[in-house]
């Protein structure tokens, strides 16, 4: 019943607004999943429990440090850009078995490539522990755990990498959790992306023969691998990586060897500094160990990208022609014909092709899903945008859930819907110079619903949209015109 006035005056009514708003849902925070030193938040476990992240330093809190991987000097390998001097002989390092992980740095390269806000679930704790076995169950415990969030809306598993052939079992399932999730978008790493196109094993075409073939949409590859300062520390222990008995035989200079032998044996920092005094072959010793702990999958980086990409420009803009930060080369030069065969393959598994270009630095050269086949979802940026939307409506029109299925609730569907996607065709997501070239939404009886819809509490939304693509291939048509006499 209106409201009977009896006094001259000026009343105030608060209308609920109409339509009811529809707010875009967050689109690059990622979800790691993987190996850490620790995982205790506040003195509580969080083992296989998706935690929320805002900073490097709130990591570090809570999941500790980089694993100390232990290495060993090799004769120099031909796959080494950084090999240097011990006795005047070339020399390498490697990685002792079971001595390497790499959730730690690809967090850290996450953060500093634009990231603010990411998830970890951590499936096992390495403090202590001398050697660091990923365990394929392990991960996949993880996946399931992250099932129950609903925030994360990008997916990577940097120590995949380290399972060999059990990294394809992996990323099917990273990719099958992200079609039955529906809000989220896989970044994959090419096992042994450090390797070039044309050795023994392409790591390229284990790859597209390990992935299989089901929703090749929700994920991405990149290649190759990245030489990163994200492993760079002024200082870094020496201890962590040698015994003190090697570093005795290792280093030749004369006070290098004195200062190891003094009574009691220096340690930590100390020992660091006086080395780094003391030793030239210690110094490329030290660089050496950098250059291998910062070589690293590219899927931490690109998640960074992503969320700087979706921040300044819009999810719809592709996360490609954009510098890494914190690299300073790729593991693998790419020339134009290699990518071409990264791009556009008969498998139709494209893989996007991270190059180095003179006087620009490295940047992302590509923004393909892995189906590259697929016309409609051929695109990183048309797929992550059509989840967006999809999660945005979704969470917008809980309102209409047991409202009656009527013209009223249909207008006011019709109305946020319109609103929402005006909204992103305002800021550049959807093609078309005028919200009805850009969309429509339908909603009604005779139009997207029967009788037997209604009585059967079906309330049907057909909604669609010019996404836009990206102008992958830039086409210069130049004509001569002689000149007229």
């Amino acid at each position: 019943m209106k409201k009977r006035y009896t006094r001259p005056g000026i009343y105030i009514q608060e209308l609920s607004p109409q339509p009811r708003s529809v707010a875009q849902v967050e689109t690059a925070i990622p979800a790691f999943i993987g190996y850490t030193e620790k995982s205790i938040r506040q003195g509580n476990p969080v083992l296989n429990t998706p935690t929320r992240i805002n900073s490097f330093l709130e990591f570090e809190q809570i999941f500790g440090e980089a694993f100390p991987s232990k290495f060993e000097i090799v004769p120099a390998l031909l796959s080494d850009p950084f090999p240097f001097q011990l006795n005047n002989q070339p020399k390498s390092l490697s990685f002792l078995p079971n001595q390497q992980g790499y959730l730690y740095y690809s967090v850290k390269a996450f953060f500093e490539n634009g990231g603010g806000t990411c998830y970890v679930v951590s499936v096992g704790n390495y403090a202590g522990v001398p050697s660091l076995i990923i365990e394929k169950s392990a991960i996949l415990i993880g996946i399931t755990a992250l099932g129950n969030d609903n925030e994360s809306s990008i997916l990577a598993i940097p120590d995949a990498v380290l399972l060999g052939g059990e990294a394809f079992e992996v990323y099917q399932q990273m990719l099958a959790h992200c079609a039955t999730q529906r809000n989220r978008f896989s970044i994959l790493d090419i096992p042994a992306g450090y390797q070039g196109l044309n050795t023994g094993n392409n790591c390229v075409s284990e790859f597209r023969n390990g992935i299989g073939n089901q929703h090749l949409a929700l994920g991405a590859a990149y290649y190759p691998w990245l030489y990163s300062t994200v492993a760079s520390n002024p200082s870094l222990e020496i201890l962590d990586h040698f015994e003190l008995l090697d570093l005795q035989q290792i280093l030749p200079e004369p006070h290098a060897q004195t200062f190891l032998n003094s009574s009691p044996t220096p340690s930590g920092s100390y020992l660091h500094q006086g080395l780094i005094g003391f030793s030239p072959t210690y110094r490329a010793l030290m660089d050496g160990i950098q250059n291998k702990l910062g070589l690293l999958p590219p899927s931490g980086f690109m998640a960074g990208i992503y969320a700087r990409t979706d921040r300044e420009r819009g999810v719809w803009k592709a996360p490609a022609n954009v510098s890494i930060n914190s690299v300073y080369k790729s593991a693998v030069s790419i020339s134009d014909t290699e990518q071409e065969a990264l791009n556009i393959a008969n498998s139709g598994k494209s893989i996007n092709a991270i190059r180095e270009f003179s006087g620009k630095g490295i940047l992302v050269w590509g923004a393909r899903t892995l189906a590259g086949n697929d016309n409609e979802w051929r695109y990183v940026p048309v797929r992550r945008t059509t989840i967006m939307i999809e999660q945005s409506l979704q969470k917008g029109l809980q309102f209409a859930v047991f409202e009656p299925n009527s013209n009223i609730t249909w207008a006011k569907v019709k109305g946020s819907c319109s609103n929402f996607l005006t909204s992103i065709w305002r800021s550049g997501g959807l093609a078309g110079a005028k919200p009805e070239e850009a969309f429509f939404v339908k909603v009604g009886l005779g139009e997207t619903m029967t009788s037997q819809d209604i009585l059967d509490n079906n309330l049907i939304v057909e909604i669609g949209m010019a996404l836009i693509r990206p102008a992958e291939f830039i086409i210069l048509r130049i004509k001569l015109k002689t000149a007229s006499s």
